[in-house]
């Protein structure tokens, strides 16, 4: 199929989330736990096409949301990794001079009369080899997630690329024209604050802010996304990784790396993380060589893992309380 001919009005509003508890629950399905606030704010993006902006510290789950909304919704992801330096060609995409040189070679004499012909087929989407941000306008068959991952990292003139798309959801490039939308993506930009994002960019998007999980949401978290990671073990590194975040280490660990501690834990069939095990666990947690150095230090360690069974004992106990308190009746 021919993605330059909109089968679609372009442009035209196809709603992929009937309600917030359709998302939530989809969300769910996808392994991906979001507060009620935020699962508002990005059914109404949704509904109203508007851009998520999502800030907050590196590993704390902001890619991981596009792709959860993409699985939710069966939608296909673009993403755009952003980088220092990245041009409009890598973003937008260009057209192939090779095979334009090889038409005109094979095929340029044959059935064109006059060279604007040879011209306009040469600059049609037959010779462009198309970057993610025109891919993401032109699917009509499925609804597509647009992923600028890490925008903190581009300049300004890469920001005022997008405002186009944020806008009119169209995309002009030279000797193509004006590309609209076939249907409108559903669009996460994600910043780690390296720099600030220009004003005009933030106006056009809803705003998210991630932090660090809290143990409660960070145990929820490692019960959805581990398959054999029972409470006892979750709520531990949970508290663990509470514990490392409030070591003011260099490199705090994400929930990706508190993930792949659980991993390895059920690989190793071991029930919870002992400081006589460090230098199996630091490889895992520590990423720097100042961490982990420092963790090293005084028993560091050893007072982290016993904080993290403190703070295990205390979600348990809580737990406990939970399930043996009498519900109240009407």
């Amino acid at each position: 199929m021919d993605k330059s001919r909109c089968s679609v009005k372009p442009g035209r509003k196809q709603q992929v989330f009937s309600s917030p508890e359709e998302l939530a629950r989809k969300l769910r399905a996808a392994r991906y736990a979001v507060d009620p606030v935020k699962l508002e704010i990005l059914y109404l993006a949704s509904r109203m096409h508007r851009p998520v902006l999502v800030e907050g510290p590196p590993g704390c789950g902001k890619t991981e949301l596009a792709y959860a909304v993409a699985s939710a919704a069966g939608a296909v992801l673009e993403r755009v990794q952003c980088y220092v330096g990245i041009g409009e060609e890598k973003l937008i995409g260009k057209f192939d001079e090779g095979l334009q040189r090889l038409f005109l070679k094979t095929e340029g004499n044959r059935g064109f009369a006059k060279w604007s012909e040879i011209r306009d087929r040469l600059h049609s989407f037959d010779f462009f080899a198309e970057g993610p941000l025109l891919r993401a306008l032109r699917y009509q068959d499925r609804p597509c997630v647009l992923l600028v991952d890490e925008i903190d990292k581009v300049d300004y003139s890469i920001e005022a690329l997008l405002l186009e798309i944020l806008s009119a959801w169209q995309i002009t490039v030279p000797m193509l024209g004006t590309i609209q939308a076939c249907r409108k993506p559903f669009v996460v930009l994600t910043s780690n604050e390296e720099r600030r994002l220009g004003d005009p960019l933030r106006r056009r998007c809803f705003y998210l802010r991630f932090e660090y999980p809290s143990i409660e949401a960070e145990r929820d978290i490692l019960a959805l996304r581990t398959t054999e990671c029972c409470p006892r073990r979750s709520a531990q590194i949970a508290g663990l990784a509470h514990a490392l975040r409030a070591w003011n280490m260099e490199k705090p660990p994400s929930i990706a790396e508190m993930l792949d501690v659980a991993e390895a834990l059920g690989i190793l069939g071991v029930e919870e993380i002992s400081h006589e095990q460090q230098d199996l666990w630091l490889p895992l947690l520590a990423k720097t060589d100042v961490d982990c150095r420092r963790l090293r230090l005084r028993a560091g360690f050893e007072m982290l893992v016993a904080d993290s069974k403190h703070y295990r004992d205390q979600l348990l106990r809580a737990a406990a309380e939970r399930s043996s308190a009498p519900e109240l009746g009407p």
